[in-house]
């Protein structure tokens, strides 16, 4: 199984093109392991983890919570557990798959 730090790199990279996908735009944050995700209406999403896979997604409330945030919400979720997924060596590997 690889380390965690060879995976943060790996999951970054294929996070970023999946949010391409939904036109979101991810910036990595000054504080190590947090990020920023904007979506094309401009909902802010901040991203972070102390123990890397246990990924914390929170919507920060900047404007009208509206049902198409909600959407992007379940998007970055579903792309955040497919990145996870896809970075691990062994599906029974030793790091659980959790996202709050």
């Amino acid at each position: 199984m690889k380390i965690t730090s060879d995976l943060i790199p790996e999951f970054e990279k294929l996070f970023r093109e999946k949010l391409q996908l939904n036109n979101c735009k991810l910036r990595k944050k000054r504080q190590e392991n947090n990020y920023e995700i904007i979506t094309p209406a401009k909902d802010i999403f901040l991203m972070y983890w102390s123990e890397f896979p246990e990924v914390n997604l929170i919507y920060q409330a900047v404007g009208v919570r509206t049902q198409q945030t909600g959407v992007y919400e379940r998007a970055i979720r579903s792309h955040i557990n497919f990145c996870v997924s896809s970075i691990k060596d062994n599906p029974s590997s030793e790091l659980p798959l959790l996202v709050k």
